[in-house]
């Protein structure tokens, strides 16, 4: 038997009852969303462990709460760090094609 598996999902969206999750940051795939935690939202992290026995193998899906609000802190400040340097290029103004 095998030991058991930890991966990370990231639900990128949630549409007519598949949801679509990048997978270890590697891969998108797509899931039913009823095999989803319950309130589970676009944005989320997931935790899914894989746990194989002689006859199947289980996935444990939690909420990863801490990884969530890691992984929103570090898109805010990627964010603003940009809006900033982007200031400092921009003159504001019309916009001129």
């Amino acid at each position: 038997m095998t030991e058991p598996t930890t991966h990370s999902w990231a639900v990128d969206s949630i549409q007519e009852g598949v949801a679509r999750v990048e997978e270890d940051g590697e891969r998108m795939i797509s899931v039913p969303a009823k095999l989803l935690p319950p309130g589970v939202t676009e944005g989320q992290l997931l935790r899914v462990t894989r746990a194989p026995d002689r006859e199947a193998k289980v996935l444990t899906i939690v909420i990863d709460t801490a990884g969530t609000e890691k992984a929103h802190r570090r898109s805010s400040g990627t964010t603003a760090a940009a809006m900033a340097e982007s200031k400092k290029k921009d003159r504001g103004g019309d916009v001129a094609l």
